[in-house]
């Protein structure tokens, strides 16, 4: 008997951040970048010259950044950016569980609340859920 799709009113985005990050952190900032790129206004996403591997991402929720980025062996540094007037005035770094609750967090009431937002959180879920 397979599970269920997840409805995605009844999921948070912190939710599913948190599921992904302990299936597969090395999919972790993928998945970021293939589910926030194009909903989160101002995200910006780094890759590498060769491989054009992703190894970064910044995304913009309100006057905070999160920033993600991926370094060896697929250990990632995380921070929160506080922005005032477009100027980072604080950088707080964070372990990744914590950042992926605050961003999902910030995330959820944006996303949800935006008709891109929420179908992009509805294709997320089915494209983790076949």
């Amino acid at each position: 008997m397979t599970a269920p799709t997840p409805n995605f009113d009844d999921v948070s985005v912190a939710a599913i951040l948190a599921q992904r990050s302990r299936e597969d952190r090395s999919e972790l900032l993928d998945d970021l970048v293939a589910m926030l790129s194009e909903v989160v206004p101002g995200c910006k996403v780094e890759r590498g010259l060769i491989r054009r591997r992703v190894t970064g991402i910044r995304l913009p929720v309100g006057t905070t950044v999160f920033a993600l980025q991926r370094g060896a062996h697929d250990a990632y540094e995380a921070s929160r950016q506080q922005l005032v007037r477009g100027v980072v005035i604080r950088t707080d770094p964070l372990e990744i569980d914590d950042f992926l609750t605050e961003l999902g967090t910030a995330l959820d009431a944006e996303l949800k609340r935006t008709e891109r937002g929420r179908e992009a959180i509805r294709s997320w879920l089915n494209a983790n859920n076949p």
